[in-house]
């Protein structure tokens, strides 16, 4: 289990949000009230809620088991409309999700700031609580611990005209790690946007990252033209027996495969980006620090 031993940070990097989550299976007997009381008990940090459809379940299988295809999504039949309540800071910095299969944390950059930004270990350890929060409550209401699958951590970066690109064919020079060669020239057109995703895996421990450039456009009134790019790694959680003090939280299961995707994400942005965006976005090394 190792990739790259050198340090990577970058002091001022394009980072618009950063995304941990959980998948696991639905505790037997959770109902959509059950969610509305957990965000009663998180209203105090999360006063504002809303609810939206819920995020697909996704399956990575590995080894012999691997197939060449999308994540595979999995449709259950219930009596219990479903949805995903999503509850959201004051300042609206920090979101936390919840559905019947999922827990999510997010970091929103509100400010142009590059202090405003929590790295890592911030979000980390937003996430901590909010999943420990998530088995007090489901044990305050006799729902058993949920049992989890999956991790995934997701960087969206957000790179607006400017010094490294002004139109879509400028986009191969800031990501040359993943256009090397350019963009066909194709008579009497234009080229306006991509939709495209590259995917990469890790054999120990099992994991797969994900990485997808999209144009995108800011709000009213300005409308700014953006390059998106999202990262996103995500593997299956071994589950480990519970320890001797009797945790059953598998936090240590979820951070260990959380910590791995992070590695992978950072190694592949300092990877796939120009020497001209490493100077933007002021790239440093350093002996003892790994974050982004």
């Amino acid at each position: 289990m190792s990739i790259e031993d050198r340090s990577i940070t970058y002091e001022n990097p394009p980072i618009v949000e950063v995304a941990i989550s959980t998948q696991f299976e639905p505790p037997r007997g959770l109902t959509q009230a059950h969610l509305g009381a957990y965000w009663a008990d998180c209203r105090q940090n999360y006063p504002q809620v809303h609810a939206t459809q819920v995020l697909p379940a996704t399956t990575e299988e590995f080894g012999s088991r691997r197939a060449w295809l999308p994540p595979s999504i999995r449709l259950a039949l219930t009596d219990e409309p479903d949805s995903r309540i999503q509850m959201t800071s004051a300042d609206s910095v920090w979101m936390l999700q919840a559905q019947s299969n999922r827990i999510v944390v997010n970091w929103r950059r509100t400010s142009e700031d590059p202090a405003s930004y929590p790295r890592f270990e911030g979000t980390w350890q937003r996430f901590k609580g909010a999943w420990d929060h998530w088995i007090q409550f489901l044990t305050s209401v006799g729902l058993p611990a949920p049992q989890p699958t999956h991790w995934e951590i997701v960087y969206v970066n957000r790179v607006g005209r400017g010094p490294l690109w002004n139109k879509p064919t400028d986009w191969p020079a800031v990501l040359p790690g993943l256009w090397g060669h350019g963009f066909a020239t194709i008579p009497e057109t234009t080229l306006a946007g991509i939709h495209g995703q590259w995917v990469w895996e890790s054999r120990d421990p099992p994991a797969r990252l994900f990485i997808e450039p999209k144009p995108g456009r800011g709000p009213a009134p300005k409308l700014e033209d953006y390059l998106l790019f999202n990262l996103t790694a995500r593997g299956r959680i071994d589950l480990a027996p519970p320890t001797p003090n009797g945790d059953d939280s598998h936090l240590h299961g979820i951070e260990k495969g959380i910590q791995w995707g992070k590695r992978l994400i950072v190694n592949a942005f300092d990877r796939i980006i120009s020497p001209e965006a490493k100077v933007e976005w002021k790239r440093r090394d350093y002996d003892n620090h790994f974050d982004n």
